[in-house]
Formats: C-alpha cells, sequence, structure tokens
C-alpha cells in the first residue's frame, strides 16, 4: 500500500508543482510588464522593479496552489482513469476509499504550507512591499526634477526648482519651492498668497511609523504673503520636511491585508473578521477542493483525461466567487461573522460528499439494498 501512495502522491505533486509553477510565471510576467512600464516613465527606481515584483511570490502562491493542486488531482488521476491504471487498482484490492483518503492527505500536508503564508508570511511580506513600492515612488518623484528648470505640479499650483542633484537622486542642492494652498481657487488673489520655500540641501526620509517619505530640507528660509505687499512672514529653520505624495492610495483591502492574524482574531470590527476569514478560507479550500477533484477525475478510457476539465473549472469559478462575495457582505455588515464564509465551504463539502458517494457507487448500493 506504501508503494501505490508514494506512486499516486508523485503523480499528483508533479503535475501539481509544473501547473502552480506555468500559473505563477504569467502572474508574475503581468506584473513586472506593470511595474516596468512605471520605471518607464520615471515613476519607479528600474533597480526596485525586480525586488517588488518578487515580493509578490508568497502572495500570490497562496492564491495560485489551491488552483494548481485541484488541477493537478484532475491531470493526474485523470490520466490514470484513461490509461486504465485505476482499474488496475481497482483488481488489485486498492478501494476508491483507499485513493481518496491518500489525495486527501497530501492536500492536508498542502493546507498547513498555504496556512502559514496566508496567516504569517503574506502580512510581513507585503508591509515589506509596500515599504519598498513607497520608497520606489517617493524617489521616482526625485528622479523626475530636471536640475536648472521650472516644473509646475499640482495643476500650477506647485513650482519646484532644482539647482543640482547628487548621483542616486537621493541628495538635492539649491531648492526652491512655490506653493499655493489646495483650498484656495488659482483665480483668488485676495487670500493667503503664495508659500515660497528656500533651502541649501534636501534628502527623502522615510518615517517608520507611517511608512511615509518625506523630502528634509536643510538650512533654509520660508515665506508667506501676497507677491508684492510687504506684509509677508519669514521663517528660518535648520530642518523642515515635506510629505512626497504617493502615486497611488493604499485601499482598504490593502490596509488589511498589512494587519498581523493575532490583530485581525482580537479585533471586533466586521472588516478585520471578513479579512481573518479569508485567510483561513484560502487553504481550506484545498482539501475541500481535493474531495471534490478526486471523483471529477473518474473518466471512461476512451473519453480522455480532460472530459470533465472544464466542468471542474466550472465549479472552482463558482466555489471562489461564492466565498469572495460572501466575505464582501460581511465585511459590509449584511452578513453576520458567525456565519461569514464558512456557509459556501460546507456547502462544497456536501458537493465533494455527494460526487463521491455517486462515482464510488455508495448511493446505488444504498438504492439496490433499500429495495431489497
Amino acid at each position: 500500500m506504501s508503494v501505490i501512495a508514494r506512486y499516486i502522491t508523485k503523480e499528483v505533486v508533479w503535475n501539481f508543482l509544473v501547473i502552480t509553477g506555468i500559473l505563477l510565471l504569467i502572474v508574475l510576467s503581468n506584473r513586472f510588464a506593470i511595474y516596468l512600464a512605471k520605471a518607464a516613465t520615471g515613476e519607479l527606481p528600474i533597480s526596485l522593479v525586480f525586488q517588488i515584483v518578487l515580493l509578490y511570490i508568497p502572495e500570490l502562491l497562496s492564491y495560485l496552489i489551491p488552483l494548481g493542486f485541484f488541477m493537478g488531482i484532475l491531470f493526474a488521476h485523470g490520466r490514470m482513469h484513461a490509461d486504465s491504471e485505476m482499474i488496475v487498482l481497482a483488481a488489485c484490492g486498492i478501494s476508491w476509499r483507499s485513493i481518496t483518503q491518500i489525495t486527501v492527505a497530501l492536500a492536508l500536508t498542502i493546507m498547513l504550507v498555504v496556512s502559514v503564508l496566508t496567516l504569517w508570511v503574506v502580512p510581513r511580506v507585503a508591509e515589506l512591499r509596500e515599504q519598498t513600492l513607497s520608497k520606489g515612488e517617493a524617489f521616482g518623484v526625485m528622479q523626475s526634477l530636471l536640475p536648472g528648470r521650472f516644473q509646475t505640479f499640482a495643476e500650477g499650483r506647485l513650482v519646484f526648482y532644482l539647482e543640482d542633484n547628487a548621483p542616486g537622486q537621493e541628495s538635492l542642492k539649491g531648492i526652491f519651492i512655490a506653493e499655493r494652498p489646495t483650498d484656495i481657487p488659482k483665480n483668488d488673489q485676495d487670500h493667503h498668497g503664495w508659500t515660497l520655500i528656500t533651502a541649501d540641501r534636501a534628502h527623502v526620509k522615510r518615517d517608520n511609523k507611517t511608512n511615509d517619505y518625506y523630502l528634509v530640507l536643510k538650512n533654509g528660509d520660508r515665506y508667506q504673503g501676497l507677491p508684492g505687499a510687504a506684509d509677508y512672514t519669514l521663517v528660518k529653520f535648520g530642518e523642515y520636511g515635506r510629505l512626497v505624495p504617493r502615486e497611488t492610495e493604499s485601499t482598504q483591502t490593502e490596509v488589511l491585508r498589512l494587519k498581523e492574524s493575532t490583530v485581525l482574531l482580537n479585533s471586533a470590527l466586521p472588516e478585520d473578521a471578513a479579512e481573518l476569514q479569508w485567510r483561513l478560507s484560502l487553504p481550506l479550500t484545498i482539501p475541500i477542493l481535493a474531495l471534490i477533484a478526486v471523483p471529477l477525475a473518474r473518466v471512461q478510457p476512451r473519453y480522455g483525461r480532460f472530459a470533465k476539465f472544464v466542468p471542474a473549472i466550472a465549479i472552482y469559478i463558482l466555489y471562489y466567487n461564492l466565498f469572495t462575495i460572501s466575505k464582501r457582505w460581511v465585511t459590509a455588515g449584511a452578513l453576520p461573522s458567525f456565519i461569514g464564509v464558512w456557509w459556501v465551504h460546507v456547502l462544497f463539502i456536501l458537493l465533494g460528499l455527494a460526487y463521491i458517494g455517486k462515482e464510488s457507487g455508495w448511493f446505488r448500493l444504498r438504492m439496490t439494498k433499500k429495495r431489497e
């Protein structure tokens, strides 16, 4: 029996690794193209593109492993059915139950790996990725500044002049900034006027608490008043920080993804409960999909291994969409958190057991006994 278990496990794992690897390469290439385009326009330094893309791998694996394992079972078991290997195993006394137990045991092992990813690894890596992305966007803004030219931003409300920059674009010299308040119309010349800032040097610095980046100006003056008027204020400073705005604001989903799982567990907020259930649901789908895939992969030898591939993918899409929608309902407070996404998992466990009962002949045997 141990030989049969190793053989079935080897077949499933090989197909699972190949399929997951192909899916990961496809998704990573898409991410790489997105950030490479940002680097081409100067929004990100090219040196950070590979680092940011690689930091997506743990999160992408948490999504792709359940699908890859599901398809791996379909491919491996489907081939064994198509080549009549399952018939030979049955003739040798290997029951349907034993084959299912071997596959589900493998699924539980992979579920533990994905649980570590979703509950601990992904939040930490996502935080590091956001820090790297924020740093890249901050230095991308610095790279867009050309020495010796006046440049306007924010629809003309901000004028920036740079005398020179040091190698790496991280140290600036001879800075001039002119800005109008954002809450004052551009054609309003009667209130507040302009704020002018001059400084000898500047560099970019990260706030460890907020993960924001600031342009820190050194040894300068800050003037505020109306152009041409004598009534103005002057402030001399040794160090003055200005927030470097990000091109993309973090969404609620991205903020929740950065929270530690222990924080989510101790929170009473519905959005935190939904995020925690999402992290638990991804690994939980693996053994449930295994229950569905084992009977669904059973095909007649003449039909080929891919005979039930389309309905299997349809089931996966339905499953994923249902618990995604349920998560949104919990976040919005439309569905109690104690019900949450769990009803979807129960529904598909019953579907898997029904498939096993049908394909194994258990239903037919029960009906025969009732007739007798």
